[in-house]
């Protein structure tokens, strides 16, 4: 499992749960199994459990009970209108993109807001549920045979899985084409992936033309005097390769002190601000003046030269419909 993300992702959030509210209510009945399988069903999808090993589970309906444990994935199922189907989300990570925050705020949250108990999900009745890898290890909502074994189908975000260098080929695709497959919609999906490789296509053109690329990091701040430095275990750090940029920080660190971030120097940071807000982005300006303010930084070149390129927690971890805008918007940044 991706260890690093637990402790990222709670200290990016755990700030919010005062201020953020739930809206979930159990439901009164379970799903109920079809008599016979829906026209273009049954269909099989391979995903995996925690540890990456493939599991295969077959659908005789698209699933109508989904609780979604990864807020990127909310987006991605609102982006292709299957809000109908969502029976809750966890919190977003941040503002929704504005296109989809009217349909993220009207979906049921789940109490706990960034990961639910085991004993939640199950009052909840779901017919799949969606998340991290590690959303579904012992310590978390429990290994996918258990759920399978109350009929709960389960499907693990592939950029989270363990031991992987996720790429938008490797990962968001695929994460997408399934969402089609699941839900009847591989019209749409197909379509819709057919244009963002259109699009990657040219900024990666764009990207192969510059001659002498620019070292990055891409560093969070926790507001503690602590710091994550994003790897190549994480989808970001692809991101920035796609758009021209080569990340330094091969190996993801958490929690790590000022000294190990000064041990880089590259030409741009690309920095995840801490914001508190679960409706507001940090404006560009708010979020170079939070880093440029860190006393112990405040020598490093990119800082001096203010070589910064904001980006949100919730867009580093979105995996989903975000990467190719993310992508597009770091190369233009890289260069201009």
């Amino acid at each position: 499992m991706k260890k690093t993300h637990k402790y990222l992702l709670l200290a990016a959030c755990s700030l919010l749960l005062t201020t953020a509210g739930c809206q979930f209510s159990p439901p009164a009945t379970g799903p109920v199994a079809p008599a016979q399988a829906t026209a273009g069903y049954p269909i099989t999808l391979e995903n995996y459990d925690a540890g990456g090993h493939p599991i295969a589970t077959t659908y005789t309906q698209p699933p109508s009970r989904v609780v979604v444990t990864h807020p990127g994935a909310t987006e991605l199922l609102l982006e292709l209108g299957l809000e109908d189907h969502i029976l809750a989300s966890v919190a977003p990570y941040g503002p929704p993109l504005k296109r989809l925050a009217s349909k993220y705020a009207n979906l049921p949250l789940t109490k706990a807001l960034y990961a639910p108990s085991q004993e939640e999900l199950v009052l909840m009745q779901p017919d799949l549920i969606i998340g991290w890898s590690h959303h579904f290890d012992v310590g978390g909502f429990g290994d996918v045979t258990a759920w399978q074994k109350r009929n709960v189908a389960t499907y693990i975000v592939p950029s989270t899985l363990p031991a992987v260098t996720p790429t938008v080929e490797g990962t968001v695709y695929p994460f997408i084409d399934d969402m089609g497959k699941l839900f009847g919609i591989t019209d749409k999906t197909t379509d819709y992936i057919h244009q963002l490789q259109q699009r990657m296509a040219l900024v990666k053109n764009r990207a192969e033309t510059v001659k002498q690329k620019k070292t990055v990091i891409i560093l969070q701040s926790h507001g503690n005097g602590r710091f994550t430095l994003y790897g190549n275990n994480y989808l970001i750090s692809q991101l920035v390769a796609d758009a021209g940029g080569i990340n330094l920080c091969t190996s993801s660190a958490s929690l790590v002190s000022a000294e190990t971030v000064l041990s880089y120097q590259p030409d741009v940071i690309v920095f995840v601000p801490l914001n508190l807000s679960l409706t507001e982005e940090l404006s560009d300006e708010a979020a170079i003046a939070q880093l440029t303010a860190i006393y112990e930084l405040r020598h490093m070149n990119a800082i001096e030269q203010k070589s910064i390129i904001p980006l949100s927690f919730f867009t580093v971890n979105n995996a989903g419909i975000r990467t190719v805008d993310t992508v597009e918007y770091l190369n233009r940044a890289l260069y201009p």
